[in-house]
């Protein structure tokens, strides 16, 4: 397998199919590919299903050159297959002028693997429109399958960790207001769910004030630097039973931009990376690269799910 550079036709079996890759997660590309949010800035210009998306669902993809397409969720497996039928704009969905859409999803190392199989086009009613209608759908693919895989290198990248800087960096952008993504980032519970720390602050989560996280039982400290709601959030946090951020103590600061489409750019730099030896810097950056990536997913996650 590997990345298609566009669809192909299949004129024996009648179907049009192509195959992308990708380093986003499973659960990244599912969401890009499923969520009516996501699907309109990818699969046209609109996307409406008033009772959401799940099996049997109905509702329509909208162009503005071409018109709302009406359309119905024929497999919903979460991560692994989803399919719809569509059919004529302006028309009900026929067995007669509809063609399936089943997308497959896999992880394969490093990267989520995608593929579309249209069919459907040998049953169309207008014969002679077949042919016509299984070429325009493969450029149809072709375009739109690549404005997904540019979506997702917007919205899901991985962490650049720079070993001369002694930096990591990461962002990531999240569909919601900004003051909804800071509200999650730094309420203590919401950080607990989203990033799985149990965090305390005495007093409330305010500069200066030094609390914890903890992991397993054991707790490390957080000293808070930067709180400017809601647009920047910093603080500096050290190793497990200190009480105070020691030498070797790195910074994390987060930044919050909003986005004309109304979402959110989150950026993440932990910074300080030169206090740590350097015979285990290497190691511990790379895993906190890693770590960034599964925090900020978790972060986006969290602020759609508890959006509704």
């Amino acid at each position: 397998m590997g990345h298609d550079a566009e669809a192909e036709v299949d004129e024996d079996t009648m179907r049009v199919t192509r195959t992308i890759e990708v380093r986003a997660p499973l659960d990244a590309v599912w969401e890009t590919l499923t969520d009516p949010r996501e699907l309109a800035e990818w699969f046209g210009q609109r996307a409406d299903f008033p009772g959401g998306m799940r099996q049997g669902a109905t509702g329509s993809f909208g162009w503005t050159a071409h018109g709302d397409f009406l359309a119905v969720v024929e497999r919903w497996e979460p991560q692994r297959v989803f399919a719809f039928r569509w059919g004529t704009p302006g028309e009900p969905i026929r067995d007669d002028n509809s063609t399936l859409a089943t997308f497959t999803l896999e992880r394969d190392g490093d990267v989520t693997r995608l593929t579309v199989v249209e069919t459907g086009f040998d049953r169309l009613a207008d014969a002679g429109a077949r042919r016509a209608a299984m070429l325009d759908n493969r450029q149809g693919w072709t375009e739109e399958l690549d404005e997904l895989v540019t979506l997702l290198a917007r919205r899901w990248t991985p962490s650049v960790v720079d070993r001369a800087a002694g930096t990591i960096t990461r962002s990531l952008d999240i569909p919601a207001p900004r003051e909804r993504v800071w509200q999650h980032l730094t309420d203590p519970a919401s950080i607990e769910t989203w990033w799985g720390h149990p965090a305390v602050f005495p007093g409330g989560v305010r500069e200066g004030v030094t609390g914890t996280f903890e992991h397993e039982g054991q707790t490390w400290p957080v000293t808070i630097r930067v709180l400017r709601e809601p647009a920047a959030f910093a603080f500096r946090w050290g190793a497990f039973g200190e009480a105070e951020p020691g030498p070797e103590a790195c910074d994390v600061r987060f930044d919050l931009e909003s986005l004309g489409s109304g979402g959110t750019r989150v950026t993440v730099v932990e910074s300080g990376w030169m206090r740590v030896p350097a015979q285990e810097r290497g190691e511990r950056m790379q895993g906190n690269g890693g770590g960034w990536e599964i925090a900020l997913d978790g972060l986006r996650r969290h602020v759609l799910a508890a959006a509704g």
